[in-house]
C-alpha cells in the first residue's frame, strides 16, 4: 500500500471511529432529553433509565450506553492521542455516569441532586463527543484525498 493511500485509510478509520463515538454514545446519552430539564424528580428519572438502560421493547434504549463506551474505548481510544481534551471530558463525564446510573435499576430512592448530577454527566460526555467528531472531522480533511483538477474540470489545463 502506498503512502498516501495509507494516511487515507487511517484518516477514514479514524474519522469512523469519532462518528460512532458520537453516535453510540453521544447521542444515546441524550435521546429522548427535552430542550429544558425536568423539574419533577420522577420523570426526570423515567427519562435517564429510559434513555441509559437497555430494554426489550422499543420504548427505551437498544444497547446500554455504558457498555457501548467501554466498547469503543477498547477498540478506537488507541487511534487518538492520550491527552485529547475532548476524550478527556468525556472520560471524566461517563466516570460520574457508570456511579450514578446503576441506582437507576434499583428500587431505592435516588436524590433530585443526584439525578440531576446524571443528566449533567450525560450532557457534559454528549457535548465532548461532539466537540470531539467534529474536530476530527474538519482537522483532518476529506477522507479521501484527490489530486486537484486543471480548471475545465477533468486534467485538462483550459
Amino acid at each position: 500500500m502506498t503512502k498516501s493511500l495509507e494516511v487515507e485509510d487511517r484518516r477514514l478509520r479514524r474519522k469512523t471511529a469519532a462518528f460512532r463515538l458520537k453516535h453510540d454514545v453521544g447521542k444515546a446519552l441524550r435521546w429522548s432529553a427535552p430542550e429544558e430539564r425536568e423539574t419533577n424528580p420522577a420523570a426526570l428519572r423515567a427519562r435517564l433509565a429510559a434513555d441509559l438502560l437497555p430494554r426489550a421493547t422499543d420504548a427505551g434504549a437498544k444497547r446500554d450506553v455504558l457498555k457501548s463506551f467501554f466498547e469503543w474505548k477498547r477498540e478506537e481510544r488507541s487511534m487518538f492521542d492520550s491527552g485529547d481534551a475532548d476524550l478527556q471530558a468525556l472520560e471524566d463525564a461517563m466516570a460520574t455516569v457508570a456511579r450514578l446510573a446503576p441506582d437507576l435499576h434499583s428500587l431505592k430512592e435516588i436524590s433530585f441532586s443526584s439525578l440531576h448530577s446524571l443528566d449533567s454527566a450525560c450532557l457534559e460526555a454528549s457535548r465532548a463527543c461532539t466537540a470531539f467528531y467534529r474536530r476530527v472531522a474538519v482537522e483532518e480533511g476529506p477522507e479521501v484525498l484527490r489530486p486537484l483538477l486543471g480548471r475545465g474540470g477533468r486534467g485538462g489545463g483550459s
